[in-house]
């Protein structure tokens, strides 16, 4: 292994970032190394996620029972709690609104499932993104009401929802919000408002995802329920059961993998491998997912459960999620996949038109530079791939982007950042200016809406802002690996000491390593525009390599026009796993000529 990379200093990539090295503290390296008896690489790998020698132990084996903390901590939660556990004792019916992602899916299916287990009936109201939008609204609200439901609790939306909240007090009904979006001084009526981003919240729990706050919500209520002694002839359900849709949510919404959050996903992946969800197992049948991880999770379960709730059928996933028939769920599981596909499509067609959007914008102004922030905006744009399309944008540009859809006069929007920009902080602040109808969200998504006369306005406002929250260095891309490597040492063993630090994800970035001076040997084009190559370096270890959707991009047009050159690859280690045959495969993410 090789620790220098001045070959790298100042030299952009192919795909125009900078890389540097993620740990330059070879002495913390040491020490890690040393106070805990393992391999240098592992320990460098821990240094460079902020893992301090006294905490290995608890990051390499997280434990949910270890690392939850009391629920009382939340505020407003024993009141929530307190509440909907006499509203059980009673046998009351109780509505769940839950929102349309992944992360309400499985969000709004454990609280279902949990009241399920003490029979008490439940009412279930996902929105329909394209014609309510998002959270709570009139609609649903009249839907409880007309049920003779006075008590609904909301999950990972609601938090914001002033208006429809004052509709559902108007009707004399008792919502409950359950949310990690950020929050302004104004709060929406409501019983009990729980969520880590209020003033008064001192929990700490701000990274953890709906689905996660949703879980210790039923922690506290299992409680409540056992000192009440309210079901005393029904033995209480474990809850470990549950933390497969926590996983689940908690990739999805693509909050830090630190703390808790990484046990929850750590020990969900281990109930699904043990147990599969019908729901969950259908998913990775029909997506060709063999093991579970979090890239299947991320890249394969999530986007399907998710394109119910962008093309208009919202409570598929949920549907899914909490089905104990094989004919529904196999059923709902293809209709996901089809709705899938077709997203995938819609969202194609939206990326190409808002990308020439953005190009004309700068071609126009005669920009040299990206501005300081991304706004394309187009008519008739499918409202339920906006987000997508903007992280696209974020990724290819490496600038916060906004993602407008004007259909008949009326403007909708979906934001994403870049590390260290808080993208939902800014579309509050829009909101108290007068510059935005409504809008929320967290540090790297948010979504909002707004009128024609303050659009010109809002761009300003967007670049203003992202200029005010930014240094010298948040707009240059920068990259970061863990080591040099020889292309010799990538094998089985490899990967395996370096899956001993996952799960990998958003506060964890999976470990990235720079092969020096390789060589092409050959290249092939496989699938949609991936390129299959095997490289070599001067030891002349000879490897497998893919370079996903690279073709027609600079990365892809110097794999494919190499000539014999020597080329720095970046990339991933990751299992290839085929006929009983276990292998490794590099995953080119970036490279440079050497």
């Amino acid at each position: 292994m090789h620790n220098n990379g001045f070959f790298l200093e100042n030299k952009f990539s192919a795909k125009g970032s900078l890389w540097k090295e993620r740990v330059s503290d070879l002495e913390k390296v040491s020490i890690i190394q040393k106070e805990n008896n393992i391999p240098k690489l592992l320990a460098k790998i821990l240094a460079g996620r902020d893992v301090n020698s006294s905490e290995v132990n608890s990051f390499l084996n997280p434990e949910v029972n270890k690392l939850i903390l009391d629920p009382s901590k939340l505020y407003d939660l024993d009141k929530g709690v307190d509440f909907i556990s006499d509203c059980m004792s009673k046998k009351k019916r109780i509505g769940i609104l839950g929102d349309y992602d992944v992360d309400g899916a499985t969000s709004s299916s454990i609280l279902k499932l949990f009241f399920d287990h003490y029979n008490i009936q439940t009412e279930i109201y996902i929105p329909d993104r394209l014609k309510e939008g998002y959270g709570p609204n009139k609609l649903a609200i009249d839907f409880f009401s007309n049920q003779g439901i006075d008590t609904f609790i909301t999950v990972d939306c609601g938090a914001t929802s002033i208006e429809p909240m004052i509709y559902a007090q108007s009707k004399g009904m008792n919502p409950i919000i359950i949310d990690h979006h950020k929050v302004d001084s104004d709060l929406p009526v409501s019983y009990a408002h729980i969520n880590p981003s209020r003033e008064e919240d001192s929990s700490g729990l701000n990274d953890l995802a709906a689905v996660g706050l949703t879980f210790i919500f039923i922690v506290g209520l299992r409680r409540a329920i056992r000192d009440k002694n309210i079901f005393p002839d029904i033995k209480e359900p474990s809850l470990k059961q549950y933390l497969d849709l926590v996983a689940l949510g908690t990739v999805c919404d693509v909050v830090q993998l630190k703390g808790l959050n990484r046990a929850f996903v750590k020990e969900g992946i281990g109930v699904i491998s043990r147990n599969s969800r019908l729901g969950i197992e259908a998913l990775k049948s029909i997506s060709g997912s063999k093991d579970i991880g979090v890239t299947e999770l991320g890249y394969r379960i999530g986007p399907r459960i998710n394109a119910a709730g962008r093309t208009g059928a919202s409570d598929l996933g949920f549907r899914l999620l909490t089905s104990d028939s094989e004919d529904e769920v196999l059923a709902i599981s293809e209709r996901l996949n089809n709705l899938n596909k077709q997203r995938q499509n819609i969202e194609e067609t939206v990326l190409f038109e808002a990308v020439n959007n953005i190009e004309d914008n700068i071609s126009n102004k005669k920009l040299n530079t990206f501005p300081n922030s991304l706004i394309a905006i187009g008519e008739n744009w499918h409202l339920g791939v906006l987000g997508i399309v903007a992280s696209r944008i974020k990724d290819k540009y490496y600038r916060p982007s906004f993602v407008i859809s004007d259909i008949e006069g009326k403007l909708t929007g979906s934001a994403r950042s870049i590390s260290g920009i808080d993208v939902g902080k800014l579309i509050i602040k829009g909101v108290n200016k007068k510059l935005l109808l409504s809008g929320g969200g967290h540090k790297m998504a948010a979504g909002f809406s707004l009128n024609h006369n303050t659009f010109e306005s809002f761009k300003d406002f967007c670049d203003e802002e992202v200029y005010l929250q930014s240094n010298s260095t948040s707009l240059n891309k920068i990259s970061y690996y863990d080591e040099i490597i020889d292309s010799s040492i990538i094998n089985r063993d490899l990967y395996e000491l370096i899956n001993v630090a996952s799960p990998y994800g958003q506060g964890n970035p999976e470990p990235q390593f720079i092969i020096k001076n390789a060589k092409i040997d050959y290249w092939s084009e496989v699938g949609k525009g991936h390129l299959k190559v095997k490289i070599s370096n001067a030891n002349y270890g000879n490897i497998d390599a893919i370079a996903f959707g690279s073709k027609g991009t600079p990365l892809g047009d110097i794999i494919m026009n190499h000539s014999g050159s020597l080329i720095h690859f970046a990339g991933v280690i990751k299992k290839n796993d085929w006929q009983g045959n276990k292998a490794v495969q590099f995953h080119i993410r970036d490279l440079f000529t050497a």
